[in-house]
C-alpha cells in the first residue's frame, strides 16, 4: 500500500469512527428521499445534520462567551493558588500526609513500578518526613513525591521541589537517579562529567539529499541559580524568571536574533495552532498538574523564537527555560552550532543551576545530567516493518525510538521519532555524536533493504 493509500485508509477510519460518516449518509439520503428538491442542497442538508445549530452571530457570540469563561476560570485557578500558597502546613500535617500517602503507595500491588515505590523505604521516610529545606522555601519530602503518591503508575514518581532537595534527601534521589541513568554500577561520587560541547564541525548533514529525515531537533533544560522549581515557585518568582529571560534574549543578534511573546498575549487559536507544531508547550499531563506545574497558569509563561522559527525558548514549562534549536532536514551539525550559540549567549547574563555529582539540575531527575535530547523525525518503511530487529538495533546503539505524537504512540507510515536514550554520566558532545552515528548505521540497514527490493 502507498503512502498516500495508507493515509486514505486511515482518514476513512477516523471519519468512521467520529461518526462523520454515518451523520452525512443519513443527511443525503433524506435529501434523497425529499419531493420538492431545495435548490440549496448544502444548506438543506447542513439544516438537516443539526437543526439546532447556531447561526454565525450566534457562533460568534457563543465563542466570544466562551473565551470569556477560560479567562473568568484562569482568574479564580489563580486566586485560589495564591490562597493555597497561604496556607502553610504544620511538619505534623506534612508527617501525617507522608505516612497516609506511603501506605497506599505499598498497598498498591496493581501499580508495583514506580522507581519512587522501588526507593521509598519506610527508614528513608522516618528519616526524611520531618526534614525541610533551607528558608524561605522550605520544601518537604511531601512537596517531591506528591505526584507518585497520587499517580501510582507514574514511572518515575518524583520531582525535586528546588535545587536543594537532591542534597536533603540523597537517600532517595540517588539511588533512584543512578537506576534511571544506568548508573547503578558506578561508585564514583560525580557520576556525571563537566559540560563538554566538543568540535560541533564534526557534526554532519545525516540526509543533504533529504531522502529519510523531515526534521532536527535538539532541546535543553536550564534553570537559574537562586530559585526553586515549579512546586515552590512563588507568583512574583515566575514573573521574575520571565523577565530575566526576556532581557537576557534582547541582545540576541544573527540567526538567533526574535522576538518574545508572553502567554497572556497570545491569542488561544493561535496558541493551539502554535501546539499543533510543536511550536509551543500547554498543559494538561496530569502527573506535572499533581505535582504542582501548572500553579498560576498562565503567569509567567512564554515563548522566545526568531523568525523561522529554528531557535525556540519555553519559559517557565517545567523547567525554568528548554532551550531548543531545530531545522526541517537533516543537518545535525547546522542545529547543534545553533544551539550552543544560543546556550552561550543565555550564559552572559544568566547564572544556571548545576551540581557536582550531576551536572545541570532540572526538577525531574530523569531530565538530569546535559539534560539533552537531540532527535530526528525520520522515514524508514522498510526498516519498521521489522519491529524486532529495529529494536534490536536501537538497544545497540543506545537509541530510543517512539511515534512522532510522542511517548507511548505508534510509528505511522514508516515515520519515527528516534533521539538518545542517555542523559547522564555522558558529554553533551558524545550524546549527539552517538547519535549521528546511530542515524546513518539506520539508514545504510534501510538501504540494504531497498536494495534488495
Amino acid at each position: 500500500m502507498s503512502s498516500i493509500e495508507s493515509k486514505r485508509v486511515q482518514y476513512r477510519k477516523y471519519l468512521e469512527r467520529a461518526g462523520v460518516i454515518d451523520a452525512l449518509s443519513k443527511a443525503l439520503i433524506k435529501l434523497y428521499e425529499e419531493q420538492n428538491k431545495p435548490e440549496d442542497a448544502i444548506r438543506f442538508v447542513r439544516k438537516f445534520m443539526c437543526e439546532s445549530c447556531p447561526d454565525d452571530t450566534q457562533f460568534d457570540a457563543m465563542k466570544a462567551d466562551l473565551e470569556e469563561a477560560h479567562k473568568t476560570i484562569a482568574k479564580l485557578e489563580q486566586d485560589l493558588e495564591r490562597l493555597r500558597s497561604q496556607i502553610k502546613k504544620s511538619p505534623e500535617e506534612v508527617a501525617e500526609l507522608l505516612e497516609e500517602g506511603f501506605k497506599q503507595l505499598i498497598e498498591d500491588e496493581e501499580h508495583a513500578a514506580s522507581l519512587l515505590r522501588k526507593y521509598l523505604t519506610k527508614e528513608i521516610l522516618d528519616e526524611y518526613k520531618s526534614i525541610f529545606t533551607s528558608p524561605p522555601v522550605e520544601s518537604s519530602l511531601l512537596d517531591c513525591v506528591q505526584s507518585g503518591y497520587n499517580h501510582h503508575d507514574s514511572a518515575c514518581g518524583l520531582y525535586a521541589a528546588d535545587p536543594e532537595c537532591y542534597d536533603a534527601y540523597t537517600k532517595l534521589f540517588d539511588p533512584l537517579i543512578r537506576d534511571y541513568h544506568g548508573q547503578l554500577d558506578n561508585d564514583k561520587e560525580q557520576i556525571h562529567p563537566d559540560a563538554d560541547f566538543g568540535n560541533a564541525d564534526e557534526i554532519e548533514n545525516l540526509d543533504p539529499e533529504r531522502r529519510y529525515i523531515k526534521s532536527t531537533r535538539i532541546r535543553i533544560a536550564r534553570n537559574i541559580e537562586g530559585y526553586p522549581y515549579f512546586a515552590k515557585l512563588s507568583e512574583k518568582q515566575f514573573n521574575e524568571i520571565e523577565a530575566k529571560v526576556k532581557a537576557a534574549t534582547e541582545s540576541f543578534d544573527g540567526e538567533l536574533t526574535g522576538a518574545y511573546f508572553s502567554m497572556e498575549d497570545i491569542n488561544p487559536e493561535v496558541q493551539a495552532e502554535m501546539v499543533a507544531r510543536h511550536i509551543l508547550f500547554k498543559r494538561g499531563d496530569a502527573f506535572l498538574q499533581t505535582a504542582g506545574c501548572y500553579r498560576f497558569w498562565p503567569i509567567g509563561r512564554g515563548i522566545y523564537h526568531n523568525p523561522s522559527e529554528t531557535f525556540l525558548i519555553w519559559v517557565n514549562e517545567e523547567d525554568h527555560l528548554r532551550i531548543i534549536s531545530m531545522s526541517k532536514c537533516g543537518d545535525l551539525g547546522d542545529v547543534y552550532n545553533r544551539l550552543i550559540k544560543g546556550l552561550q549567549e543565555l550564559e552572559k547574563t544568566l547564572t544556571f543551576g548545576r551540581h557536582a555529582r550531576y551536572g545541570a539540575l532540572t526538577a525531574c531527575p530523569t531530565n538530569l545530567g546535559t539534560t539533552l535530547r537531540a532527535s530526528v523525525h525520520i522515514r524508514l518503511p522498510l526498516l519498521s516493518k521489522d519491529e524486532e530487529r529495529l529494536k534490536t538495533l536501537a538497544n545497540d546503539l543506545n537509541l530510543q525510538i517512539r511515534g512522532t505524537g510522542g511517548e507511548h504512540t505508534a510509528i505511522v507510515d514508516g515515520v519515527m521519532d528516534i533521539s538518545n536514550r542517555r542523559r547522564l554520566g555522558f558529554t553533551e558532545f558524545e550524546l549527539v555524536k552517538s547519535l549521528q552515528e546511530g542515524i546513518i548505521t539506520l539508514i545504510k540497514a534501510e538501504q540494504e533493504l531497498e536494495a534488495k527490493e
